[in-house]
This record gives structure tokens, C-alpha cells and sequence, in this order.
């Protein structure tokens, strides 16, 4: 067989080859990067609420921590995409926001719901990043990955509702979100079940601590809880990232073996 052929053919199996092995921890750090920005968006609409007569520090020292950590995040990704401007974007008008007297709350909303819009040109932006990468990776890690921003939306849209004037911009707005992802959130944890057995009692405990706060996501416009709200959530998520943590070694550590 002539030796240009060879090559010929060869070369579509090395792109095959090449294209089977996605690369975990990278899609690891793109799928953290977002969870942190739910994260920030989640405990800054916390800290600038009306319903809450007292303005814990905690809160702002939560969000900051999540923009450090994304920060981090985005070096060692070497700035994918438009990301690291988007990010600079959201930081600007937190400080912004930040910046303003507490006489001025009044005036804050606005400012408020440019920030949310900043988060959801940036969660869409690292979302079609990440879905460009995912293809090849491990069945858990992905459902793992997806359980937990699933969460981080219901949560984020949970107080996101306690702002009349503030729009949803992290994914479309429509009639019926909140079930729709509750249900999304219940398929998962079965998923998830089925996927990794050996975790069971870790997903039942996170169910669990799911449905104590379910009731009032589902009617969220009753007796708004939102700092026990983002408690219970947010250590599900961060349990899910611990998982997925886990998971993006194993699975770089098998490609590294074959």
C-alpha cells in the first residue's frame, strides 16, 4: 500500500482516538467556575435583600470567597474564551454595589439586576464551553456535574424571587421553572443511584436534605428562608463537587494507565 495512503488512512483513526479521551479535570474546572458563580450570584442577592433587617458579614465574605476561587479557577484554565472579561464585568459592579451608602438601598435594585445579568452572560459563556468539552467524559462525573448546577438554579431562581425588579438571565424564564427543576433535581439523584451504588446512603442523605427545603421552593412566595435555603443547598452542591472532584482523578488517572 503506498505510503501517502497509509497515512491517509491513519490519520481519522488518530482523530478518533484523539477525540474519545475528553480531558476531566479540565471540564472539572469549568463545571467548578460555574458553581462558584451560582455561588457568588446566591449570597450576593442574599446580602442585598429587603427581607433580611440585619446584613450579615458572612455573606459578603461567602460571595468574595466564590470570586476568588473563580479567579483561580480562570488562571489555571489559562482564561478560556471571553470568560476572564465576563468575570471582570460581574467584580466591577459588585464593587459598584458594594460602594453604595446603606441609606441608598432603594437605589441598589438597579444595580442588583445588572449584576444578575452580568452572572447570566457569564454562566452562558462557561455553559457552551463546558458542553463543547463533555462529550467522551464518564457518565458519573457528568451526572454528578449536572445534579449540582441543577441545584445551584433552583436555589439562585429561589432568590432571585425575592426581587420584583431583578430578571432571570442564567437560563430562559417561563411558566412553571421551579417544578420543572425539581423534577430535573429528583431524575438526577435516581441517576445517580443507579450510576454510583456505592454511594447510596451520601444521595439519600442529600435527598433528604433536599426535600426539607423543597416545600418552599416549590410555593416561593411563601415565608421566604433564603439564608437556610442556600444552607441546605449549598452543601448538597458542595458535596457534589467533592464527588465530581474524585471522579475527574479517577478518570485522569485511567487515561494516564491506557
Amino acid at each position: 500500500m503506498p505510503t501517502l495512503l497509509k497515512r491517509l488512512l491513519v490519520l481519522p483513526l488518530l482523530l478518533t482516538a484523539s477525540l474519545a479521551y475528553a480531558d476531566p479535570q479540565r471540564l472539572q474546572q469549568l463545571h467548578e467556575f460555574r458553581s462558584e458563580a451560582f455561588k457568588a450570584g446566591t449570597y450576593l442577592l442574599i446580602d442585598n435583600n429587603l427581607y433580611e433587617r440585619v446584613r450579615e458579614p458572612g455573606n459578603r465574605e461567602i460571595y468574595n470567597s466564590a470570586l476568588q476561587q473563580m479567579d483561580s479557577l480562570l488562571r489555571q484554565m489559562n482564561n478560556p474564551g471571553n470568560l476572564r472579561p465576563l468575570y471582570s464585568e460581574l467584580v466591577t459592579l459588585i464593587r459598584e454595589l458594594e460602594a453604595l451608602p446603606e441609606d441608598q438601598a432603594h437605589y441598589s435594585l438597579a444595580t442588583v439586576n445588572r449584576i444578575m445579568m452580568a452572572h447570566g452572560n457569564l454562566e452562558n459563556a462557561a455553559a457552551e464551553l463546558y458542553e463543547a468539552e463533555v462529550a467522551g467524559s464518564p457518565d458519573n462525573l457528568v451526572a454528578l456535574q449536572r445534579q449540582s448546577i441543577e441545584t445551584s438554579r433552583i436555589l439562585l431562581l429561589y432568590e432571585n424571587n425575592m426581587f420584583s425588579s431583578v430578571g432571570v438571565y442564567f437560563l430562559p424564564s417561563r411558566e412553571g421553572l421551579f417544578v420543572e427543576l425539581d423534577n430535573r433535581i429528583n431524575d438526577g439523584s435516581n441517576q445517580l443511584k443507579q450510576l454510583m451504588p456505592e454511594h447510596k446512603d451520601t444521595f439519600d442523605r442529600l435527598d433528604k436534605q433536599y426535600s426539607f427545603i423543597q416545600p418552599r421552593l416549590i410555593n416561593h412566595h411563601a415565608d421566604w428562608v433564603p439564608t437556610i435555603a442556600a444552607f441546605y443547598l449549598t452543601k448538597n452542591t458542595q458535596t457534589l463537587d467533592e464527588l465530581a472532584r474524585e471522579q475527574a482523578n479517577l478518570a485522569e488517572a485511567s487515561v494516564s494507565t491506557n
